[in-house]
């Protein structure tokens, strides 16, 4: 369950045992319950829509949209859906839009106004595949990746079990992942069976950061069972960890609703002979250090101590076997850290997961959607759940040929995110020509606008205004420049304003806060007002933002009004300005002070939706 320890248990033992109280289920929330009936809706919609569409099919002709031209597997299969159902594809985005949208995808920030005019001027028809390598190539694109999991696992030296060193181990582990780009299966086998010393041995942290620190050892284990589940197989097992699916799920979660508490504990029983050991390197304990260490012996028990039960419902008192939680598969020898691992990366379910999960990352949504809370009676199309529940799998034909795609590269993510980010599909624009139905959402028929991470905000921020400064870490010696870069959201430890812009958009704690990119007044008006935010498009910019900003650089290099209003567009918005913008722009410059129209004009841009929303 999600912070269980900071749930009391009388509160939770009701909440638990009051069945008709579903809603009110703690590790289901009211907005995760509205999230996932949401993704219902949506899906029960698309089948609708497919369903009369196939009817009507043989009294039309079935024509091929643009995507079927295409060599890239994403884009043939999608077509093969939008064709056979009648849906057509957004247009192609313009160079501007692809360059833009490439640059906040793979690096986190968007183009220099230099980098901007290169792709602009260049006229080879091969331009966005050779940017799309050039990037995959940068470091940029291996801390943009980095951020993606450390988001996921939620790296943070904010738990008492997690120092600094431990925070940064797993930091780095993580961005060695991509910047080496090693395979994913064995980055995963390494993280479940790591033990050793937290400040020390890489994947140790996953264990450490969901260990809790006061309840019994059962409670970690189901914690950490949880998180592995979700992570790597991309569903949820918390809930059943308090409680048997039955008269809680049957409304999100088909498959969930037909499983125990007994059947979560055969899977936790796989980490039953991990063990967490506690020490201090001071007289009064101010630094706890942690130790995973494996047992050769001990199983998992419903047995716990009477003053200390934790904070779920009791547990049957009986010794449980591991078995796979998936397919029911016990252990063949006696480490059984390792035989999860194994079972996990041999689970077609794990690259299954793992490719939706990128997908996921770069489309704003899943093909099975949400990514991380599948029902696995609703994947099948050869085996369709009864009643009216619809299919979660938008695509199935085309999440088989992305895991295949995935296994037979190794496992190295690489290949596959460049398959993505090459196809025509995830090139298609945010604006639909065609009037838009809901159920078109499922065919993948456009881009989803987005407003940018909190992370690509500020670091585009800095970017459009060429206010880039280094921000130290705790440990002093570690200085960075771009907030992807961040190891987790207690840094920069040494600069609240970068902190404060962070929070007010959404980076949340890792920890109690979750993360959202959903747009607020506060947002809007944070960017509009915060004195560090204008000081950036200042002409004569104060000290804490640096002098030589993007204003004072342009009015240096470009004597020409128009020419300069244009570098401004490419600088902030990663194109030229339209020809009724450029009119008002220089209407503009004829009541005003040249350094106060250039300031004025870059912080109008900077508040424009164009530059808070990936499209």
């Amino acid at each position: 369950m999600r912070n269980a320890y900071l749930v009391c248990l009388p509160a939770l033992t009701v909440l638990c045992t009051l069945r008709a109280q579903d809603p009110a289920c703690p590790a289901y929330p009211a907005s995760v319950r509205t999230e996932i009936q949401t993704s219902i809706d949506l899906d029960r919609q698309a089948a609708e829509f497919s369903s009369v569409a196939r009817k009507t099919r043989n009294t039309r002709a079935i024509v091929p949209t643009r995507l079927a031209a295409s060599g890239n597997f994403i884009d043939q299969l999608i077509n093969n859906k939008m064709s056979t159902d009648g849906v057509q594809p957004a247009p192609a985005t313009t160079d501007s839009e692809f360059l833009r949208r490439i640059y906040l995808d793979l690096t986190g920030r968007i183009p220099t106004p230099q980098q901007a005019a290169n792709f602009l001027a260049d006229t080879s028809p091969t331009k966005r595949t050779t940017l799309i390598d050039s990037l995959m190539n940068t470091p940029a694109y291996a801390d943009q990746m980095t951020l993606f999991l450390a988001n996921r696992y939620k790296v943070t030296r904010a738990h008492d079990n997690i120092s600094t060193s431990a925070r940064n181990v797993f930091s780095g582990f993580i961005h060695d992942l991509f910047a080496k780009d090693q395979p994913y299966d064995q980055f995963v086998t390494q993280l479940i069976t790591a033990s050793g010393e937290v400040d020390l041995s890489p994947g140790t942290q996953f264990h450490a950061r969901w260990m809790d620190l006061n309840g019994p050892i059962q409670d970690s284990w189901d914690n950490i069972t949880e998180k592995i589940t979700t992570s790597f197989l991309g569903y949820k097992t918390e809930c059943v960890s308090c409680h048997n699916g039955r008269a809680h799920l049957e409304k999100i979660n088909l498959h969930l609703s037909t499983r125990t508490r007994k059947d979560l504990w055969q899977m936790s029983a796989f980490l039953s002979r991990m063990n967490f050991v506690r020490l201090s390197d001071d007289p009064i304990g101010f630094r706890p250090r942690v130790i995973v260490v494996d047992r050769s012996y001990g199983s998992y028990s419903g047995s716990v101590p009477q003053s200390n039960p934790g904070c779920r419902p009791a547990r049957i008192d009986a010794v449980v076997t591991p078995k796979f939680f998936s397919t029911g598969e016990e252990p063949k020898s006696g480490n059984w850290r390792k035989e999860l691992a194994r079972m996990i990366i041999n689970d077609r379910q794990f690259a299954r997961a793992t490719a939706n999960y990128v997908w996921a990352n770069f489309f704003g949504y899943g093909i099975v959607d949400p990514p991380d809370a599948w029902d696995m009676a609703r994947v099948d199309p050869a085996n369709p759940p009864g009643g009216d529940w619809p299919l979660q799998n938008s695509n199935p034909e085309l999440l088989e040929k992305m895991t295949d795609y995935l296994i037979q590269n190794g496992f190295h993510l690489k290949p596959l995110i460049r398959m993505i980010v090459t196809s025509d599909t995830y090139q298609l624009s945010s604006r639909y020509t065609d009037k838009w139905q809901p159920a078109y959402t499922r065919y993948f028929a456009r881009y989803q606008a987005r407003r940018l991470s909190a992370e690509q905000m500020y670091d585009s921020l800095i970017t459009a205004t060429h206010t880039e400064q280094p921000m130290a870490l705790i440990e002093g010696a570690n200085v960075v420049t771009y907030a992807n870069q961040l190891p987790d959201p207690t840094e920069p430890y040494s600069d609240g304003r970068v902190t404060d812009f962070l929070s007010k958009f959404g980076r949340g704690d890792w920890f109690t806060i979750d993360r959202t990119s959903t747009p607020t007044i506060l947002g809007l008006l944070y960017m509009m007002n915060d004195g560090n935010n204008v000081n950036r498009t200042l002409w004569a910019s104060n000290a804490n933002v640096g002098i030589t900003n993007r204003v004072h650089q342009i009015d240096a290099d470009y004597s020409d009004d128009k020419e300069a209003a244009r570098q401004m567009f490419l600088a902030t918005l990663s194109r030229s300005p339209t020809d009724a913008e450029m009119t008002i722009v220089l209407k503009s410059r004829l009541t005003n002070p040249r350094f106060q129209w250039l300031s004025d004009l870059q912080w109008a841009l900077v508040n424009k939706l164009d530059f808070a929303f990936n499209y």
